[in-house]
């Protein structure tokens, strides 16, 4: 089996470049690093070692069950993206966002301003991924692709007013962090999706542009990739292509009718 040790973690990280003390969201996959070295409290070592004891981290503890059980709980409900993202949802001190589908856990000096967010849509105004672009924030990824490794791109599609997504309502009991019930209805912009056709996102010319635009930051290590993305610049970036072409990063599939 591959091993990775957290020493090696540790450099390839700090080749990264990433900032001190500042805010970053972690998106991960350890699964590709094969046995990490540590485990789990090894890898959130490594990364407060890296980033800083100052350092506002957040990490997607998204649950798509919703969808089908319309039931959340804050303190209760264990996100959906991993074990590093359940593990540090779990760690004392770590707030947790409000959004039954798209929450994030929180920890750091910011941790409070996010997690007071008030977003009924999972990436729309007033929400946390609103936020991370003011915060000009890095987004890291530790051994995702880039699909699932940087969704903020969800949130510049919703800015962007994208007219391949609507917003649907979602309607359920969301219990907040004090355990008091939500009486407003959450809601995502989600793909347009008929009988007749559907669309799917396509990120790869999104990934080369950024890479173009040396936005991104990326080693590979053992086989892994980890990358870094500031958010704001890049959000800007996807934003104004958006609004020059709005279907950039989204492809119409026709159904076969049977």
């Amino acid at each position: 089996m591959k091993r990775t040790s957290l020493d090696d973690l540790g450099a390839g990280l700090a080749r990264l470049g990433l900032p001190r003390n500042h805010v970053v969201i972690v998106h991960s996959s350890l699964l590709t690093f094969g046995l990490i070295e540590g485990g789990l409290p090894g890898v959130m070592r490594v990364l407060n070692e890296v980033l800083g004891e100052q350092t506002t981290l957040l990490m997607p503890a998204f649950t798509f069950a919703y969808g089908a059980s319309r039931v959340w709980d804050s303190r209760t409900t264990p996100a959906e993206t991993g074990a590093l993202t359940e593990y540090f949802r779990k760690r004392p001190g770590v707030l947790r966002t409000l959004h039954p589908f798209h929450s994030l856990s929180v920890s750091g000096p910011q941790a409070h301003a996010f997690a007071s967010c008030k977003n009924l849509s999972s990436f729309g105004p007033g929400s946390p991924f609103e936020q991370l672009v003011e915060m000009e924030a890095v987004n890291l990824a530790l051994g995702t692709e880039f699909v699932g490794g940087a969704t903020f791109l969800h949130h510049t599609e919703e800015v962007a007013a994208v007219p391949y997504r609507f917003y649907k309502e979602f309607p359920g009991q969301v219990l907040d962090a004090q355990g008091q019930a939500q009486a407003d209805n959450f809601r995502m912009y989600v793909r347009e999706i008929t009988d007749a056709y559907e669309y799917d996102n396509d990120w790869a010319p999104v990934w080369d542009l950024f890479v173009s635009q040396g936005l991104v930051r990326q080693q590979n290590l053992a086989g892994a990739n980890i990358f870094a993305i500031d958010i704001k610049p890049a959000h800007e970036c996807l934003l104004h292509t958006l609004q020059a072409q709005p279907y950039y990063c989204a492809i119409k599939n026709i159904k076969e009718r049977g």
